[in-house]
């Protein structure tokens, strides 16, 4: 089976690897350019590649090239672009991708930080056929994580990729011989979260300190983190805790009064 794999952030790295370890091998990786290292978890795949490497700007260009490997599958593994309705009838076991939820909730942009800033206690990983659409096609399989208390956008995700593995290492196969599960994707029923900018990051103190402690771990490395300002200057706060018992803070802690109980940043710098 001749795979093509598209993946330029750390996400897909595990996925990447699992499709070694299933028995099978990648002819070609489609990853980012250099240039584009402000991408949110970006990851430079020739550190790992065991295939042929091949770097665009914009896949959905590359209908040409990809039609000159003629692969059999196509695997997505953390791209920030729908797949053109051209490229995806190029395989002929089609396309499959990952998304880091348990669809149809939390389609669309940022699922896992979306799921801490609403303070739930979980998501997964969900592995599914791609359309030109918005995470709505027919879903192959799903693996549930837990998201605790001290988790944060970065470990949550990291979880994730692990589940995505084992969901390779098991489906794969059954790809392959075209009896993998299609399960129907209800997405229609379901909004699609929008797209996060740093502007986006600005953390409101009139919430609760559980609100609160969810949105900076929810927007911390490799995100551009939450923010706020003090005497004028914009402060990035990573991580931060809240505080039960006042008598612990120290003179030059930088602590912030919520809705109900304070919150001490732990991780933090000031804007350049």
């Amino acid at each position: 089976m001749k795979i093509v794999y598209i993946s330029g952030t750390e996400v897909g790295v595990d996925i990447y690897k699992a499709i070694y370890e299933a028995g099978f091998e990648v002819d070609t990786i489609f990853t980012y350019k250099l240039d584009k290292k402000n991408i949110s978890g970006f990851f430079d795949y020739a550190k790992i590649s065991k295939s042929n490497l091949i770097r665009v700007d914009n896949i959905n260009d590359e209908v040409k090239k990809i039609k000159s490997i003629n692969p059999d599958l196509i695997i997505v593994g953390g791209w920030q672009q729908l797949l053109s309705k051209e490229i995806l009838e190029i395989p002929r076991l089609g396309a499959i991708g990952f998304h880091s939820s348990l669809l149809p909730k939390y389609r669309g942009r940022a699922p896992v930080n979306w799921a801490i800033i609403l303070g739930e206690r979980k998501t997964g990983i969900t592995m599914f056929y791609l359309t030109p659409n918005a995470d709505d096609g027919d879903i192959i399989a799903q693996k549930e994580v837990e998201i605790l208390f001290n988790d944060d956008c970065n470990s949550v995700y990291k979880k994730c990729a692990k589940a995505g593995a084992e969901l390779i290492k098991e489906y794969l196969p059954l790809i392959e011989k075209g009896i993998a599960p299609r399960i129907h994707n209800p997405s229609r029923s379901y909004p699609v979260c929008p797209k996060r900018t740093p502007n986006d990051g600005e953390i409101d103190f009139n919430r609760s300190s559980l609100d609160v402690y969810n949105f900076i771990r929810a927007l911390t490395k490799p995100y551009p983190g939450a923010f706020t300002f003090v005497n004028g200057k914009k402060v990035i706060i990573y991580k931060a805790e809240i505080v039960m018992d006042e008598s612990r803070l120290k003179k030059d802690d930088l602590v912030f009064d919520t809705k109900d109980f304070k919150i001490r940043a732990i991780e933090w710098q000031y804007s350049q």
